[in-house]
């Protein structure tokens, strides 16, 4: 067998479409960053409320009637 030569492939180039793209996502993540947070002037409270993860059960989820019975005269 012979030595089978390799065609090298050519380097990609970028065009100027692809660096404006590019520019302009760099832009829109500088905007997100500096506007994402609230303006200096704002007072910012030190802790937060924690929210509720889960709802509150609406319906119970007691299969016996005793238990039912026992979880509403609570």
């Amino acid at each position: 067998m012979g030595n089978a030569r390799v065609r090298r492939r050519a380097p990609k180039t970028r065009t100027a479409r692809e660096e404006s793209a590019d520019a302009c996502a760099a832009h829109w993540r500088d905007l997100r960053r500096v506007h994402g947070a609230p303006p200096p002037d704002v007072a910012v409270p030190q802790r937060s409320v924690p929210l509720r993860l889960s709802p509150e059960p609406v319906a119970s989820y007691c299969t016996s009637p005793g238990q039912l019975c026992a979880e509403l005269a609570e």
